[in-house]
């Protein structure tokens, strides 16, 4: 959607977190629609439904059948046939835009580039930005350390706002949120059967996230979701998270721990195995219609460029 275009884009100040002025600023990139079509009034809509009736856009003729409207008559093509036809159009209807934006704390990480929430954060704000310059309604769920937040999808400015103020919160707290033993961390497969129940069909849905708790569970969410909703499925991941350095011992420190990594080939190769058994999870949705995947890296991605990386979403978004 938003990512068609070779314009450079600002780069966050911070690699580890976005600001509010810096969501805010995004509102200036997207792209302008087509000066050939008309903005229309937000209730009508302006994508192509696959249903068949009175619309703005000529599709097909069949023969004409008794009730049908006579303002419909093909009467070029009945002059040249000497049989009665009726056109038939594609409806026009709204699409609504329904952005998930996962921030949980294995978002806030990154040894390359930027962390995995800043990428989210900013992906999902050109996104919302886009559909609302767009005429179309947009909606999310912010998926935070602590707990989530739903916005139904609307055309509302003020609720817009609040999004981009909820995007900048959570890119801040997932930072410095020390987990409460507690509190059960809130699962992917949870959010997305909630989904199910609240995002109405023929929804344009994007998902940001680094799916590290991907299972058959969320897979089978996922494929319900496409028999009804349009998927664009981003996985933002970090280098170290699909494969371990060789011959080095590393050690990381947060939310008071400290972890020493010291592999051996053989656990290298398993932890590799195990990244790639989630992308290929992943993958096995891009079959089915309306679905698409990408795979960002916090170092290879096409956010602040003005040349799309291999692994862009130039096409997908």
């Amino acid at each position: 959607m938003f990512l068609s275009d070779n314009s450079p884009r600002p780069v966050p100040q911070q690699r580890h977190c976005i600001s509010l002025d810096e969501l805010l600023s995004l509102r200036h990139w997207p792209p302008a629609r087509s000066p050939s079509r008309q903005r229309m009034a937000i209730r009508e809509g302006h994508h192509l439904s696959h249903i068949r009736g009175r619309g703005m856009e000529y599709d097909d003729v069949r023969e004409y059948q008794p009730g049908d409207d006579i303002r419909h008559l093909d009467w070029r093509l009945m002059a040249r046939t000497g049989e009665a036809h009726t056109k038939l159009y594609h409806e026009e209807r709204e699409r609504p835009v329904f952005v998930l934006a996962d921030l949980r704390s294995p978002m806030s990480f990154a040894t390359q580039g930027h962390y995995k929430s800043v990428l989210a954060c900013y992906a999902a704000a050109m996104t919302i930005w886009t559909t609302l310059a767009n005429g179309d309604r947009v909606g999310g769920q912010i998926l935070g350390a602590k707990g989530e937040q739903l916005f139904r999808p609307s055309s509302n400015r003020q609720q817009v706002m609040a999004m981009m103020a909820a995007l900048a919160k959570e890119s801040n707290t997932s930072v410095d949120a020390e987990e409460d033993i507690a509190t059960l961390p809130l699962s992917l497969s949870a959010v997305l059967a909630k989904a199910e129940s609240t995002i109405t069909s023929g929804t344009l849905l994007y998902i940001f996230s680094d799916f590290h708790d991907v299972d058959d569970s969320v897979q089978q969410h996922l494929m319900r979701l496409a028999q009804r909703c349009e998927l664009k499925l981003v996985l933002i991941s970090d280098p170290l998270e699909e494969k371990l350095p060789q011959g080095r011992r590393y050690r990381f420190l947060g939310s008071g721990r400290e972890l020493l990594v010291d592999a051996d080939k053989q656990q290298q190769q398993r932890y590799y195995q195990q990244f790639q058994a989630r992308i290929q999870l992943l993958e096995r949705l891009r079959n089915l219609r309306g679905v698409e995947f990408a795979h960002w890296q916090t170092n290879q991605h096409p956010l602040f460029r003005t040349r799309l990386c291999k692994t862009s979403m130039q096409e997908t978004i």
